[in-house]
């Protein structure tokens, strides 16, 4: 309410600066068109605005944030581009243009608009954070570390900082620090779902599986979406299983040897396991990627459970003769 309202006192300025008549009249019907929630009026009179001449900094940046209010990413971003022409020294929309050349997928264009607004507002924490964000996708991790912990230094209870610097942890395979860092996300935002499952995710990682679901507990209770509710569900019963002793593999029927033979030269190639069982696969369960789901001794086959048993995770077996045929298998836990 508060930016609204300055931005109204700014276009009256504007208006009693000498712009043309026509043009303010535009302004000010998009200014009452918006405060009746009709966004795409407004934006009709701001364009008409533009078309008949205005063109400062602070209409276009209007019309920008309005085009983000209804998700035309490429005006707001191309507006935004053109007001930063007007007026060099602006982070706001310097921030702004990174945000929007991120959402519509060019992070390369996103990062030296994002290290501009840093430069001109050095006290931000949150444009500190998206410089951060915008170095990990690079892959640039000694600058995400130095642009995250900045970030926190300027404020300390800044959640997206800790989230990304969750992330960068993980991608390090550090996962104590990870996790510390997502349990500030949740101290922070104790109703934030992504923290609490990506804490279950990592506590399971370490076999504390006691705890990661206790975790999955509290990102289930949050969630409301049915695709997510049975993400967590899937990944809970997993965590029961693997703390039951119960082991998950795949594996690829075929009917002869050289068969088997090609397939497991393909997947040593890097060919993907999935695709490759829907291909060539003569079991049911082909289709669904050759997986077994969870089962512990005794449920399947007594030669296919001991081939298991000798592979490490993610290992791939040597061709194993069955009584149907041929296996190639990977284990999965």
């Amino acid at each position: 309410m508060r930016r609204a309202w300055l931005m109204g006192l700014a276009l009256l300025a504007w208006g009693r600066a000498g712009a043309e008549p026509a043009l303010v009249e535009h302004v000010q019907r998009g200014e009452a068109l918006a405060a009746q929630g009709q966004v795409a009026l407004a934006i009709g009179e701001y364009e008409k605005a533009l078309e008949e001449g205005a063109g400062s900094a602070l209409v276009l940046n209007r019309l920008a944030a309005f085009y983000l209010q209804v998700g035309e990413l490429e005006k707001a971003n191309k507006t935004l581009r053109r007001s930063l022409q007007e007026n060099p020294g602006q982070p706001q929309v310097c921030f702004e243009l990174a945000r929007t050349f991120q959402a519509i997928g060019q992070p390369d264009s996103a990062l030296p608009y994002a290290i501009q607004a840093r430069d001109l507002a050095p006290e931000s924490s949150a444009i500190h954070t998206l410089v951060g964000l915008l170095q990990l996708e690079a892959g640039q991790l000694q600058e995400t570390r130095a642009a995250l912990d900045r970030a926190l230094e300027l404020d300390p209870r800044n959640p997206e900082a800790h989230r990304f610097l969750g992330v960068y942890y993980t991608r390090l395979d550090s996962l104590e620090p990870a996790i510390a860092q997502f349990q500030q996300v949740a101290r922070i935002l104790p109703e934030d779902l992504e923290a609490h499952n990506n804490i279950g995710f990592l506590l399971a990682r370490q076999q504390r599986y006691d705890q990661a679901l206790e975790a999955y507990e509290r990102a289930r209770e949050l969630a409301r979406d049915p695709e997510l509710l049975r993400a967590i569900a899937i990944n809970m019963e997993a965590v029961q299983a693997i703390r039951a002793g119960k082991m998950r593999a795949r594996y690829i029927l075929v009917d002869t040897q050289a068969q088997a033979r090609e397939v497991l030269q393909r997947l040593q190639k890097g060919e993907d396991f999935e695709a490759l069982a829907a291909q060539f696969s003569r079991a049911a369960n082909g289709r669904d990627g050759g997986d077994t789901g969870f089962f512990g001794p005794g449920e399947l086959l007594e030669e296919f459970e001991k081939a298991v048993l000798q592979l490490d995770k993610g290992q791939i077996s040597e061709p194993l003769a069955v009584p149907l045929g041929v296996m190639v298998i990977q284990r999965l836990n």
